[in-house]
């Protein structure tokens, strides 16, 4: 009555289904596989939101204790812009690259892509060294080594260090 071809046709068939049904449905939030670095465990709550501009204010400072011009903005998005600054500093020569980001709704937390983004950028410009600021964490895989240029990293509980090591007024 029934063969093993009937069989398997019926099988692939319920499987397509199930693969639709399956498919279409949206995940309640985005999906974090990689775990985000230990200082988002520590994050003073009590400390508001930062902005794009609270980033703004350290990479100012930055480059001026570092002796380092700011020659371009670029900007990415809404939530992502990039300085591109020459040092001034026979020492240490060379051109520097700042990255700022914003985290959202949808990127609660900067992701490796994210930083070879930036190290793309960064070889572009001609460039072998970076700065990248966020407003938030990054997650636990970017703090591997990683081949090109070097970059110091910035997340939230670092920029507010800064703030307190450069005795800046923090706007609540």
């Amino acid at each position: 009555m029934f063969n093993i071809f009937t069989l398997a046709f019926f099988a692939v068939f319920i499987g397509l289904g199930l693969a639709m049904i399956i498919t279409r449905q949206k995940t309640p939030q985005p999906l974090q596989l990689v775990p985000p670095e230990d200082d988002s465990l520590i994050d003073p709550k009590e400390i508001r939101e930062l902005t794009l501009e609270d980033l703004y204010v350290v990479g100012e400072k930055l480059c001026e204790e570092n002796k380092l011009e700011i020659k371009d903005r670029v900007t990415v998005s809404e939530n992502e812009v990039y300085w591109i600054a020459a040092s001034t500093n026979e020492f240490f020569f060379g051109n520097y690259v700042l990255g700022f980001f914003k985290i959202d709704a949808d990127h609660r937390f900067v992701s490796l892509p994210t930083i070879f983004e930036f190290k793309d950028f960064i070889k572009s410009v001609t460039s072998t060294k970076g700065f990248f600021f966020t407003t938030g964490y990054f997650t636990k895989d970017v703090h591997q080594p990683l081949e090109g240029a070097k970059i110091a990293l910035y997340n939230r509980l670092k920029i507010i260090t800064e703030y307190k090591r450069l005795k800046l007024p923090f706007k609540e």
